[in-house]
């Protein structure tokens, strides 16, 4: 009975995939001309990602913490985390990374200030976070302008995504 049933649940087993999600929210703030961006992901997917790039442990969120993992943060999400607005390339400044409760997730917090561009008619995102350690990745946005939320999903098969913006 026992080796019927690892026969019929040895193939479910092996065909579950693991996923690995992460999550950002773009919030437009209108009297300020700035978008708040937070980011929240697995710190394990975090210094897998930053890991590749070097060979001593990055111990994220810990008393050992890295010292260079603020410089490492900022040089992998300007990567992989670009924002075009009005189909300029902007830059963006990070603020700083909070734990989350669970001590799995980490939040990093980011900042556009779009002082330039008074009239923003479209942004275009590219989010091909993690997609280099993780083939299943999903990349999860939610982009609040204004009066208007976008629901995005980015993965390997889809790393950009251009908004067209109502100004109204």
């Amino acid at each position: 009975m026992h080796k019927i049933i690892i026969f019929i649940l040895l193939p479910l087993i092996y065909s579950l995939h693991d996923f690995h999600i992460s999550h950002t929210t773009i919030y437009y703030h209108h009297n300020l001309n700035s978008f708040e961006i937070t980011v929240k992901v697995a710190i394990e997917d975090l210094e897998k990602s930053l890991q590749n790039q070097m060979e001593e442990r990055l111990e994220i969120g810990t008393k050992n913490e890295n010292e260079s993992i603020k410089k490492k943060i900022t040089n992998y999400f300007n990567k992989n985390l670009v924002f075009l607005i009005n189909d300029r390339k902007i830059q963006y400044e990070y603020l700083g990374k909070e734990l989350d409760n669970n001590l799995h997730d980490i939040y990093l917090y980011f900042e556009i200030n779009s002082d330039r561009e008074r009239t923003i008619n479209s942004i275009t995102i590219k989010n091909t976070l993690f997609l280099e350690t993780e083939p299943n990745q999903i990349n999860i946005v939610l982009v609040e302008f204004k009066d208007q939320d976008f629901n995005l999903t980015f993965t390997k098969d889809l790393e950009n995504k251009k908004l067209t913006l109502n100004n109204d």
